[in-house]
């Protein structure tokens, strides 16, 4: 049996990559967009303690919205790949011990 091809590995994981975080988005913006409906919905007409509207939505769309740009900083700039590439750098010193015993 033939080794698979490396290059669709990789391609293999980054279209996982992107399907996760896109899903992540997906997930965010539904359920902020949910949440922030709510709460313009309860909105109490008396209360002066609002920011940009809201009473209490903003802070897991705020909280949330970090992880969603960490999440897409790491899948589109590249900070993701480290563990390919101590995969790969294990793989290699495992491959130099075999040869030596």
């Amino acid at each position: 049996m033939t080794s698979p091809d490396p290059a669709l590995e990789r391609a293999r994981s980054r279209a996982k990559e992107l399907r996760e975080f896109y899903s992540h988005l997906g997930t965010y913006l539904v359920i902020c967009t949910l949440l922030v409906i709510i709460d313009l919905a309860s909105e109490d007409p008396t209360n002066t303690e609002v920011f940009i509207g809201l009473n209490w939505a903003f802070w897991p769309v705020i909280g949330w919205g970090v992880f969603v740009a960490i999440h897409g900083i790491k899948t589109f700039f590249g900070l993701g790949g480290w563990e390919e590439r101590k995969a790969q750098e294990l793989y290699e010193k495992e491959k130099r011990r075999e040869q030596l015993s």
